[in-house]
C-alpha cells in the first residue's frame, strides 16, 4: 500500500538526529511504503522502529531500502 506523501522537512540522513516520537515516511522510488511515529532507533545498525499509521503495526525501516523523511516541524 502506498500513500501520497505529506509535506517534508527534510530528509534523515543520519539517524542520530530522530528521537522517539519524531513522525517520518519510509519511501521508496518516490512512493511512501510507512508514515509514523519512532518507537526506537539503532543508529549503528542505520535502523529506527515506527508504529506505522497506515497499517497499524510496527515497522522496522532501514536507511538501506528506503529513504526516510522527517514530517511536519
Amino acid at each position: 500500500m502506498t500513500a501520497t506523501a505529506l509535506p517534508t522537512t527534510a530528509r534523515i540522513l543520519d539517524l542520530t538526529t530522530v528521537g522517539t516520537g519524531t513522525v517520518v515516511e519510509a519511501r521508496r522510488k518516490n512512493e511512501v511504503h510507512y508514515r509514523g511515529c519512532v518507537e526506537d532507533a539503532a543508529p549503528g545498525l542505520g535502523v529506527v522502529w515506527i508504529r506505522d499509521d497506515m497499517a497499524g503495526h510496527r515497522a522496522i525501516l532501514h536507511l538501506d531500502e528506503y529513504s526516510i523523511w522527517q514530517v511536519g516541524a
